[in-house]
């Protein structure tokens, strides 16, 4: 029976594991490095409120991150590096527990500067020493052993590609020439010299031939076999089910699928059938929960902000340019779908009614993006006798992005995300081009790669577009609280608001 890879974070179960035990040890060791060793200890319960919710932080930290991908090919530098990072990020979360537990003892903060060090350190043994034993321990033991299936023309991709990226996970026994039906001294010597040069697998040799490889399978330990079907050949089902049938598992390559420039490819059961899905991003289920868990926090906190703020701006609005505190506009979302967007009013009521004429005048009538660098429907802007721009409290709470605030309830709705791509109006969306639709195959966001780019800066509609692509091909949890942080930063120094 075939067992399943695990994948992702699930893998490094092992290493999550002895990660957090580093932590726990760094935490007592920084404790006893800086007290006599006494029954202070069992009874200090903020240190095993600290000990136990770092643990959980840390296990947070890792699912995220992905802290332990590629972790058996790195080499010792790169080791250090993600080491000193994750201690970086312990660092900052249990001085946030520090401050959330309202510890103010300076004996706290030395247990706290003698933890993270510490933990580096013996984190970094760690992951060095257990890499050398699951070496060692692969190296040894009787590996799965798996027999290569190709025709003469692929067999030097197809092996060079399987044994550079095997990392001792399986046994090539040989391989199987699926076009040759002659001799198979042959078939071996031709394999040798189709190899030539390829030093990672001059120990593979022609075992069998498309007649004799069921007679071979019968009488050698084989535990599974790869079959490459090049494009435009018929899928050998017949054989393939003849293997089956001996119980061994067969893996096929889809070789037609490589053409295809989606750098996301899924086999999935759908409605009965097997299928390959593709697609320009992929987010596992744990990721959009957490993606999801992360936005109703970051809502619930940007909501109550926004009610603090509406106490503030609403009446400076009003007074400015009486009317709705509120500006509701429908937008585009996910795929296609229609909402309701909320902003604080920044313009006068009149703003979308003058909105086409301006547009014909500053030559923007057929651009996707419209901007203007002083526009006139904003609350309080005109232009004074000497040519200069006089700004109000419509350009004030756009150039601090104040009056993104309220978007936050669209988060709370599932509407749109704390990261995301900008949702475009209806009317851009109507001229969009089919390449352009890209941009819209994710949750639109308060934020995103492109506001923390420049912004008002980027007026190529092209580059936005990809922008957000890049955004949609390697997001993760972590490029998400990068962008957030850069969002602080941008609208801290008022860069490219718009």
């Amino acid at each position: 029976m075939y067992k399943r890879k695990a994948r992702g974070w699930s893998q490094h179960l092992d290493f999550m594991a002895l990660d957090i035990l580093c932590l726990e040890i760094s935490l007592i060791g920084a404790y006893l490095f800086n007290n006599t060793f006494s029954s202070a200890l069992l009874r200090d319960r903020v240190f095993w409120s600290l000990v136990v919710m770092l643990a959980f932080i840390d296990l947070m930290l890792l699912v995220t991150t992905d802290a332990y991908h590629n972790v058996l090919r790195r080499d010792t530098f790169r080791e250090l590096r993600g080491t000193i990072k994750q201690a970086a990020y312990i660092s900052i979360a249990l001085s946030g527990l520090l401050l959330f537990l309202q510890v103010s003892s300076q004996e706290a903060y030395h247990i706290f500067f003698s933890t993270a060090p510490l933990y580096a350190m013996l984190c970094f043994i760690m992951r060095v020493l257990w890499k050398d034993r699951l070496k060692q321990r692969l190296h040894f033991k009787n590996h799965t052993s798996m027999l290569i299936l190709a025709t003469r023309e692929r067999l030097r991709q197809v092996a060079t590609t399987l044994i550079n990226q095997n990392y001792d996970a399986y046994r090539f026994v040989g391989a199987v020439v699926l076009d040759a039906d002659g001799d198979i001294e042959q078939d071996d010597q031709a394999l040798a010299h189709i190899m030539q040069g390829e030093q990672e697998v001059k120990d593979l040799h022609v075992v069998a031939n498309r007649d004799t490889v069921i007679h071979y399978l019968s009488n050698n330990w084989i535990d599974e076999v790869y079959l490459d079907v090049p494009v435009g050949e018929q899928m050998p089902t017949d054989l393939i089910n003849e293997i089956m049938d001996m119980g061994i598992t067969v893996h096929v390559a889809l070789n037609s699928m490589d053409k295809l420039e989606a750098r996301n490819k899924n086999v999935e059961w759908i409605c009965g059938q097997v299928t390959v899905t593709t697609s320009l991003g992929y987010v596992s289920g744990r990721d959009l929960l957490l993606k999801r868990l992360m936005d109703i926090a970051g809502g619930l906190v940007g909501s109550l902000a926004t009610v603090v703020l509406t106490v503030i701006l609403a009446p400076l609005i009003y007074i400015s340019s009486p009317g709705p505190i509120f500006f509701k506009q429908t937008r585009i979302g996910e795929n296609g779908r229609r909402f309701q967007m909320y902003k604080f009013r920044s313009m006068y009521m009149n703003a979308e009614q003058n909105k086409k004429a301006l547009q014909q005048a500053s030559g923007q009538g057929d651009q996707l993006m419209f901007k203007l660098d002083h526009d006139p429907r904003i609350i309080g802007q005109k232009q004074l006798p000497d040519g200069t721009w006089k700004t109000g409290i419509g350009g004030f709470i756009r150039n601090t992005s104040l009056d993104e605030f309220p978007q936050f309830f669209n988060v709370l709705k599932g509407d749109m995300s704390l990261v995301g791509t900008r949702p475009p109006t209806v009317d851009e969306w109507e001229q969009y081009k089919p390449s352009h639709r890209a941009r819209m195959s994710t949750k639109p966001g308060i934020t995103g790669l492109w506001q923390v780019s420049g912004r008002s800066e980027i007026r190529d509609f092209d580059k936005v577009v990809q922008l957000d692509r890049e955004y949609i091909e390697n997001w993760s949890l972590l490029l998400d609280w990068k962008i957030m942080i850069r969002t602080v930063g941008v609208v801290l120094m008022r860069r490219g608001a718009m």
